[in-house]
């Protein structure tokens, strides 16, 4: 992993193709990912839908890591629009502010971080994590055309503005393992 520091950016909505995993995200991330590029691949669209996004539901603390689901997205077009509501499902990804990180090197290292990101995070002043939206992975590059040390990947978590009255029980900052 390159980069240890975090930036704030901010993520538009989008909707998005997805197919959802219910379970242990180590188990669920690679099984909605083999499922979704077979159906692109099947209907001839894996070379043409550029980034990837990957939405992790549920703090696995909490609700237990079996509970957690994940969704596995690419950007819904008007070309597969109606074989989506048809076949897999659609959701939007939820705009607003996010502490990103930048990881290089083989997609494994997201799936473990993504599973690891509810405990890692140091806080910085003045936000706090918003448990309302997934922590997002934005997938830039398609491993069947890249080596995997060349791949790049950003975590990004959803942060808001932290009331103090609140006391919240993540805050965020550096994605710094």
């Amino acid at each position: 992993m390159d980069n240890p520091h975090s930036v704030l950016i901010y993520l538009r909505p989008m909707r998005l193709v997805c197919v959802r995993e219910k379970g242990r995200y180590e188990d669920t991330i690679p099984k909605a990912w083999d499922k979704l590029f077979s159906w692109l691949d099947a209907n001839g669209w894996h070379a043409s839908f550029g980034r990837g996004y990957g939405l992790a539901r549920g703090n696995p603390m909490e609700i237990g890591p079996h509970n957690c689901r994940y969704d596995a997205c690419v950007e819904l077009r008007p070309e597969f629009e109606s074989r989506a509501f048809r076949e897999l499902g659609v959701t939007t990804l939820p705009g607003g502010a996010y502490a990103c990180r930048r990881l290089s090197g083989n997609y494994d290292l997201v799936r473990s971080e993504v599973a690891d990101v509810y405990s890692s995070f140091v806080p910085l002043p003045g936000l706090s994590f918003d448990e309302n939206r997934p922590i997002i992975s934005i997938y830039f590059d398609n491993p069947d055309h890249i080596q995997n040390r060349d791949l790049r990947a950003d975590i990004c978590v959803p942060v808001s503005a932290r009331d103090e009255a609140l006391s919240p029980r993540i805050a965020v900052a550096a994605l710094a393992s």
